[in-house]
């Protein structure tokens, strides 16, 4: 209960329900797959004789980090007694908040980052590795990856799988 707040203090703070567009909030743009960006992820890998796997990730809005205090009214049901008064402080993103997208891009891309991968120039969701002429490519919005060695794979999905809750889908 210590990130409970009283609701006369959101005259000074931003308040996640009652947002409009472009006003008290940024950073919620999250880049999507473009058809052409998939189509020309699976022309390379067929060209290049590489498996493609899917991973699903579990929550994935609920593992980004919020950069600026949020707080939203308790919820039917979930109601402190002694503090109706009182908002909940979000610790990190959820759905329906503006800037989970964001949040959750910027999580995996810079968990990517600091393990070797580098962002394509043809879009940006795109990563991709190298390692002694081998590497591997992951398309983050549907965490779709494929190496040109099935080592890197299985690396990949236990790298991933050890920061964030996400189960292998298997081979498209």
């Amino acid at each position: 209960m210590k990130e409970l707040r009283k609701l006369n203090y959101f005259l000074e703070i931003e308040v996640a329900y009652c947002k409009q567009e472009g006003v008290g909030f940024s950073k919620t743009f999250s880049p999507n797959a473009r058809l052409e960006a998939i189509r020309i992820l699976l022309a390379f890998t067929a060209y290049k004789d590489i498996k493609i796997f899917q991973m699903d990730v579990r929550s994935s809005f609920l593992n980004g980090f919020i950069e600026k205090e949020v707080f939203v009214k308790q919820l039917p049901g979930f109601e402190a007694a002694k503090h109706l008064d009182h908002a909940f402080k979000l610790r990190k993103t959820s759905y329906g908040l503006k800037q989970a997208p964001h949040a959750w891009y910027d999580k995996l891309g810079n968990f990517l980052i600091s393990n070797g991968f580098s962002r394509e120039k043809v879009d940006i969701i795109i990563f991709r590795k190298e390692e002694n002429k081998e590497f591997i490519i992951v398309q983050t919005y549907d965490i779709i990856f494929g190496a040109t060695n099935e080592h890197l794979c299985k690396n990949f999905s236990n790298l991933m799988q050890s920061e964030i809750k996400m189960s292998m889908m298997g081979e498209l």
